[in-house]
């Protein structure tokens, strides 16, 4: 046994391999037997496929980037393991312990879960790897897709950025779970209880909720669309900043579709192709950099965290349109229009707010002054951005985020901070 720097140890492969194989004795109650205790063990890039760990005891191991496909670990007791990029791919995990368990960058695709305990467990550690050895991904989370979680205990679980696209979560207990940015499309969440669940920017698509309980959920730009919330056994969350945002191929495609038609109207002076009108469309999360969107119109449209990085948004406008945390940094707005829309915590670090001038023929021309009226701006990011010409009209400009450079233009000194 070789002690580590974490307060982990180490064993040579030999020695535990006869630790399995008297565990196995132990689960038959055959003699010689004895419960694997692999409490505090440390394990890096080791294949252990199909190995029956059921009821073993795993207290603070670190399991790192392992194979434990088809695995046994019925009613083990997981508390505090560090599986962080452990490949845990259809392993029986019915009624383990993984409380406090980090699953970083882990594979439970197809996984049965059904009765684990996950409660309070920081599933997802923001940051950087858990002891600085490992080299996952430190902004993925768990993979769970498809996995059987039914009667699973989460309450209090910290699960962000996970992946339960497709899972059944009948009757789970996720009261006071943190979902945010979890993947829970196609999910099957039938009598779950999500009380006080974090669910900000988790993605429900087509998420079956009949029975589940959602009261006081947090569901800031959850996306629910097609979630049929009149099945639920209780629902007094906030649904007003929720999302309904159609991401499948097929919207995606309609979507390029309109936008290089488009481009064509633009391109021909409008003679040919169509002018892109985004009438209450709900464009939030979508990723749209790059986009040619010049003259374009949005009315009473949502894109909240919509990246809009260096588009082309001359002369576009948008009206009664939220676009709380959206990036439009380093993107082309000469000459556009904002008013009565939500802008607050939107980057526009570099983006161009100045004129716009438009040749109506070989010696007339007209400018087009960009325009915010009424809009609010808390934590708006304008760092770098050009507001050469900007007109700014019955705004508080006191909370925004700015450099001198943006504030010269506006012929007024910066608010004291």
């Amino acid at each position: 046994m070789n002690m580590t720097s974490a307060g982990t140890y180490t064993v040579p492969m030999e020695e535990l391999w006869g630790v399995l194989a008297a565990h196995q004795l132990w689960l038959f109650g055959e003699k010689g037997g004895r419960r694997a205790d692999l409490s505090r063990l440390r394990l890096d890039g080791v294949s252990l496929r199909g190995v029956n760990l059921s009821r073993a005891k795993l207290v603070g191991a670190k399991i790192i980037n392992c194979d434990f496909g088809g695995a046994q670990l019925e009613g083990a007791d997981l508390y505090g393991v560090d599986l962080t990029g452990t490949n845990l791919k259809h392993t029986n995990c019915l009624r383990a312990d993984f409380r406090g368990a980090q699953l970083k960058g882990s594979d439970f695709t197809g996984a049965e879960l059904s009765g684990a305990d996950l409660r309070s467990g920081a599933l997802l550690m923001d940051g950087g790897a858990t002891d600085g050895s490992s080299d996952s991904n430190a902004e993925e989370g768990p993979r769970l897709r498809r996995a059987n979680l039914d009667g699973a205990r989460l309450s209090g679980a910290i699960v962000r950025k996970a992946d339960l696209s497709g899972a059944s979560m009948r009757n789970a207990k996720l009261e006071g779970a943190d979902l945010s940015g979890t993947q829970l499309k196609d999910v099957d969440l039938t009598g779950a209880d999500l009380s006080r669940c974090d669910l900000t920017s988790a993605r429900l698509d087509r998420a079956t909720v009949a029975g589940a309980k959602l009261d006081g959920a947090v569901l800031k730009g959850a996306n629910l669309i097609g979630v049929d919330l009149s099945t639920l056994a209780l629902c007094n969350a906030d649904t007003s900043e929720s999302v309904r945002v159609d991401d499948s191929p097929e919207a995606w495609n309609r979507l390029q579709d309109m936008i290089a038609r488009h481009v064509r109207w633009v391109d021909t002076g409008g003679a040919e192709g169509a002018r892109a009108e985004f009438v209450r469309a709900d464009l939030s999360g979508l990723d749209l950099s790059g986009s040619r969107l010049v003259g374009a119109v949005f009315k009473e449209a949502k894109l909240r965290g919509t990246k809009l990085i260096s588009a082309a948004l001359n002369l576009a406008s948008f009206m009664n349109c939220d676009l709380g945390g959206a990036d439009l940094s380093n993107a082309e707005l000469r000459g556009i229009r904002f008013d009565q829309s939500v802008l607050d915590g939107a980057n526009f670090v570099g983006a161009d707010l100045s004129v716009e001038t438009v040749r109506m023929s070989a010696t007339k021309s007209a400018e087009h002054p960009s325009l915010m009226s009424g809009c609010t701006v808390v934590k708006t990011n304008f760092t770098g951005a050009s507001a050469r010409g900007l007109i700014t009209k019955e705004m508080d400009l006191g909370k925004i985020i700015a450099d001198p450079a943006f504030w010269d233009p506006l012929k007024g000194p910066a608010p004291a901070s």
